[in-house]
């Protein structure tokens, strides 16, 4: 079973004088707190404890880390495309493998000859340091893969262990060592592989995920942090709890990443969490008016820094039903309509529990007011949430609505 998680990706910014009027925020971050309130921010200092930021107006704030659900970074940064690479070179593999565990971490470092077959053993790098030699039991793996190549995603949850190998074939079976070559028992015969034309691996082991905060750096390191002190354009100074990586009897708990090499940040929250609508798929999608079919739901700005920041090209007239995670407690999203001069529609939010329906919210949409904010709560107990779209008492139906950054609160 995969594992979902909240991504905080983070840039370096810094305050360039006082603002006396407020100020569009470039470069800066988006903060959503368990009230799923979104808000633009600069931030001058973080730790575990707390963040303190600094709004459009400069003015200074300071919130506690157990009231972040997520921080992303407002600006994207734009993709190298696939014709920019025509022609270009093919890098040699790197030695240096991404080491994905069970615990929600992913580490760097070059795979060793093990002198335990149940344990795998590599020189463990991150950022520009070795940190010592570090032995990880099989079983606490999940998937290990070229520091260059791109994250696959299975389709289907694992039976069998895969290895992936640089040609593309692949072979599946119950992988006995890992080393520079790899021993995969598949049916009744040992499969001798050798590493350097693996691509990826994948464990078939559940994913055990451990509550905690969580950073990753530019090489794409994944630590679970005890403690932590970023600012602007100084060393990141993180603690870590050794004995998690397999550093048992070397290395240290207090390591150094240089400035700008922090790319994300989340908090696991072994309570709650934020859930992405355009996450969800629709359970019933249902005509109104006098239609007799329409659109499903389309989601938009895929490439969003973080799921919950999409938005959901709704076509009306329609009904559209979405079940919700156990434990949804708010739901909040803005909406709009591209209204086209004279057209409007009145949308609605509404929960249903065990069959009987709750309106939150109502909002007529027209040329006059066509968008608006919604954060609600949701009654508890509620098992399905409910968009509801329709021309209301007035005129022709507006065919398009918009809702941006549909999010909910759930349970972990």
């Amino acid at each position: 079973m995969n594992s979902l998680r909240t991504i905080i990706p983070i840039s370096i910014i810094a305050l360039a004088g006082s603002m006396s009027h407020a100020q569009s925020i470039k470069g800066g971050w988006t903060i959503c707190t368990r009230d799923l309130q979104l808000r633009d921010t600069l931030i001058e200092n973080a730790n575990e404890r707390e963040l303190t930021l600094i709004n459009a107006y400069g003015i200074r704030s300071v919130v506690p880390m157990e009231q972040v659900l997520f921080i992303v970074k407002s600006e994207r940064t734009s993709s190298i495309e696939d014709d920019e690479l025509v022609g270009a070179p093919l890098p040699e593999p790197s030695p240096v493998r991404l080491i994905s565990l069970v615990d929600g971490q992913t580490i760097r470092g070059s795979i060793q000859e093990s002198s335990m077959p149940e344990q795998l053993a590599i020189s463990l790098i991150a950022g520009t340091s070795i940190h010592g030699d570090a032995n990880i039991p099989l079983e606490q793996l999940l998937q290990i893969r070229d520091q260059t190549s791109s994250k696959i995603t299975l389709d289907d949850d694992l039976i069998d262990d895969l290895v992936i190998m640089r040609n593309a074939d692949r072979v599946t079976g119950f992988i006995e060592s890992i080393g520079p070559k790899i021993l995969v028992s598949v049916d009744d015969s040992l499969v001798e592989l050798d590493l350097d034309r693996v691509e990826q691996i994948f464990i078939a082991n559940d994913p055990e995920p451990i509550g905690g905060t969580y950073l990753r750096f530019s090489d794409r390191e994944i630590l679970r942090v005890i403690g932590f002190d970023y600012a602007p354009q100084t060393p990141i100074e993180i603690s870590i709890d050794p004995t998690s990586l397999g550093l048992h009897d070397t290395g240290t708990t207090d390591w150094r990443f240089d400035p700008g090499s922090l790319e994300a940040l989340w908090v696991d929250d072994a309570s709650q969490r934020v859930f992405a609508l355009s996450e969800i798929e629709p359970e019933s999608i249902e005509p109104m008016g006098d239609r007799v079919w329409v659109p499903a739901p389309v989601v938009m700005n895929q490439d969003a820094s973080h799921e919950a920041l999409r938005s959901v090209d709704f076509h009306s007239p329609a009904r559209v039903r979405y079940p919700m995670p156990a434990g949804a407690s708010r739901f909040a999203c803005s909406i709009e309509a591209p209204i086209e001069i004279w057209t409007d529609c009145v949308v609605r939010i509404i929960a249903d529990r065990n069959g009987r329906e709750r309106q939150l919210f109502e909002q007529r949409l027209n040329a006059d007011s066509p968008d608006a904010g919604i954060n609600v709560q949701l009654p508890s107990g509620t098992e399905t949430l409910i968009v509801e779209i329709d021309p209301g008492e007035h005129g022709p139906i507006q065919d398009r609505v918009l809702m941006h950054q549909p999010r909910i609160l759930g349970l972990n």
